[in-house]
């Protein structure tokens, strides 16, 4: 009888159709159903799913069908009082998916949906509830929708570091909606797997005389490559060229064969000069450069023979200040991809780089207003070159494929050589005006404590240990400067709940991950306070933590001039000694942590970027943390940089504790030994380069 009622029921779906949507045996009519109810329901939304799915709809029906269809599965949310991650986390509902429908449709006990509402805290709350008695957690969330005014105070998770109002909270969620698909769109992907060329313009008749492109190529002991990218060069269909190829130093027979092709062609020309990096290698290019437009390849890429010609008639008919080509990037796989999209400068700050130097054909005079190629930096200098030539007006993407790039493993390309770090540093000078925020230091607020808190994809840790500042502080007078740094949109939904309404908080949501030091730099720059406190997202500080921090900070010294900077003592999670300072041995690889507790208050050589207090006028004074360090080491360059600047005194203070639970987000080691390596070259006198020392945990 079971199984002719089982077959009975199969042949009833299979007439009614499934709905492969939610779940495998649900029919038509349950997805109908479902839909309706949620249509009906005063839990959606209508504005706020609009703003999660970034579409709209004409029906709030319209938007209850596409959520059920697409936007569960997405991840997306029809209320602010719901966050599929947080609801997963706290019910142990990991694998259910999607989780809402879940909780809507299945009569779940009371429980929290997200920072904003508890439901075992609502049902205490002197609410209207009508009387009823709230059995489920769908009860729950639509009679406090059905009744909550904006000024209705939210029941709050105890991870709440405020308590908002329905008012606050759905403004704030809006808002957090919009920057989520405002950061999507900078950070859209750069590369592609396919191509397809856009229409070009018809090329004008070329006119007698026709403008002349200076093509600089720098080159340092690339002997065996350099001749297919000149060659490139000399196969262009634009005859009014001239090609300077600048020799930084080769130590290889590089000037020899370049010398041959200028016996053969005397629009070659060679420049020599000493090893100085291939920014001053291409300033000298530029210094000899006599043509109307410039353009830039590399020794090891090679262009298609009508760049040059398509990127002068863009220049002579329209108003940009350069053009750029796509970039077809063959991996030693056989497998292609490109580098071709339209974008702002907003997308070159805020996403990352899309315009590749080698087929980037610029006015000479637009060179010389941004003042060419800055030769302090030694990678993504073409990024640099980009931002600012995107300031001063129109760069435009040709529909084209101009340089054909290997993007082979083999050494001596600066990619492979030099820190991924200088991309953070180039990013400093954009985003940071130290001179500024130097200026802007004597109207900090006297004595008050700046606590920058940089936090990636960790609200599980953030929220409880900006709690833990805020209850363990005592009277002094703090403000907590939260960076999101480039979160995931989950994430960065939750930190965003979590803090609202808390007034000594303050929230910098980032658009792109910038790392600790420029992620802390930016953090600093918010800040108000006389004083500035770094502390890492995943820690809880003890209590009465702050002021003996500030006591210590403001003794003074064997000298009589005040203390540099202090740190706490930073605890594992089972207690045992993390750090009790930086000390820094001659001859040794790298900097260890001192594991001895002292007695009382001790002189070290660093602090730890953990936790570290120190004055706001010191801090920028050295321009902060340097971002060419990615995530590690960041902390003993700062202290020796600071005591290079005459400020040598740091203490531990063993009665303020913090306890760190070092959960290293994904990557957090992948630099380190680029950290290392830079840590020995810039401090020589005290560290050996070694690829084998162990990582510091900070």
């Amino acid at each position: 009888m079971g199984r002719l009622l089982r077959a009975a029921k199969r042949r009833v779906r299979s007439a009614l159709g499934g709905v492969p949507s939610l779940e495998p045996r649900m029919t038509r009519w349950d997805h109908r159903e479902r839909t309706a109810a949620l249509a009906r329901s005063p839990l959606f939304d209508l504005e706020y799913y609009e703003a999660q799915s970034n579409e709209a709809f004409q029906t709030k029906k319209d938007a209850a069908e596409h959520f059920l269809r697409h936007g569960a599965a997405a991840g997306y949310s029809p209320t602010p009082l719901y966050n599929e991650e947080w609801y997963g986390f706290h019910t142990g509902l990991l694998h259910e998916a999607p989780r809402f429908c879940h909780m809507f449709f299945h009569n779940e006990p009371l429980n929290t949906t997200s920072p904003l509402f508890d439901a075992r805290v609502y049902v205490q709350k002197p609410l209207r509830r009508g009387g009823a008695r709230l059995i489920s957690l769908r009860d729950a969330l639509e009679q406090f929708v059905a009744h909550a005014t904006p000024d209705t105070v939210l029941p709050v998770h105890d991870f709440c570091a405020g308590t908002p109002t329905w008012g606050e909270a759905r403004a704030e969620a809006l808002k957090t909606s919009a920057r989520y698909w405002r950061r999507t769109e900078l950070n859209r992907e750069r590369f592609s797997t396919e191509w397809h060329s856009g229409p070009l313009p018809e090329l004008p008749p070329r006119a007698a005389g026709s403008a002349l492109v200076s093509v600089v190529m720098p080159v340092r002991d690339r002997a065996t490559v350099i001749s297919a990218a000149i060659e490139s060069v000399l196969a262009q269909s634009y005859p009014d060229w001239e090609l300077i190829v600048v020799d930084d130093g080769s130590t290889d027979s590089t000037p020899d064969v370049v010398q041959r092709y200028s016996e053969r062609d005397p629009r070659v020309h060679l420049v020599r000069g000493p090893a100085a990096g291939v920014c001053a290698a291409r300033n000298s290019g530029i210094a000899a450069a006599e043509g109307r437009y410039i353009a830039f390849l590399d020794s090891d890429n090679v262009w298609v023979p009508e760049l040059l010609e398509h990127s002068v008639a863009a220049l002579e008919t329209g108003n940009a200040v350069a053009v750029y080509a796509a970039v077809e990037m063959k991996k030693e796989s056989g497998e292609n991809r490109f580098l071709a999209i339209h974008g702002s400068r907003d997308d070159l700050l805020y996403g990352g780089n899309f315009v590749d130097l080698n087929t980037l054909v610029v006015r000479s005079e637009a060179i010389a207003e941004i003042g060419g190629f800055d030769e302090s930096l030694r990678r993504w200098v073409d990024y640099d070159l980009a931002i600012r030539l995107f300031a001063l007006g129109p760069v435009e993407l040709l529909p084209f494929i101009g340089v054909i790039y290997s993007e082979s493993t083999g050494t001596g390309r600066i990619s492979t050589v030099e820190a991924p770090g200088w991309e953070q540093v180039v990013l400093s000078k954009y985003l940071l005006d130290w001179a500024k925020i130097e200026a802007a230091v004597p109207a900090r607020v006297p004595g008050r404590v700046s606590i920058v808190i940089p936090s990636y994809a960790d609200w599980r840790h953030t929220l409880p240990a900006v709690r833990s500042v805020l209850a363990h502080s005592g009277n002094i007078d703090i403000e907590i400067v939260v960076v999101d740094n480039g979160s995931p949109r989950s994430p960065s939904e939750i930190l965003a709940a979590g803090l609202l309404g808390a007034n000594q908080v303050r929230l910098l949501p980032l658009e792109r991950n910038t790392n600790f030091a420029l992620g802390s730099n930016l953090g600093f720059a918010l800040g108000t306070g006389e004083y500035t406190l770094f502390l890492n997202c995943d820690t809880e500080v003890g209590e009465d933590w702050l002021a003996p921090l500030l006591s210590a900070l403001n003794e003074a010294g064997a000298d009589g001039r005040p203390v540099t900077a202090v740190q706490p003592l930073v605890l594992n999670d089972d207690g045992s000694v993390q750090s009790a300072g930086l000390r820094f041995e001659r001859g040794e690889p790298i900097p260890h942590d001192l594991l001895t507790v002292p007695s009382e208050v001790t002189e070290i050589d660093g602090v730890s970027g953990v936790a570290m207090l120190l004055r706001s006028a010191d801090f920028a004074a050295v321009h902060g943390f340097d971002p060419i360090f990615s995530n590690g080491y960041d902390d003993a360059d700062f202290s020796l940089r600071l005591a290079t600047a005459g400020h040598a005194d740091f203490r531990v203070v063993p009665n303020s504790r913090v306890r760190h639970f070092q959960l290293f987000s994904p990557g957090r080691f992948a630099a380190d030994a680029n950290n290392r390596r830079l840590l020995a070259a810039r401090w020589p006198e005290l560290f050996q380069p070694s690829g084998h020392a162990a990582s510091r945990a900070r």
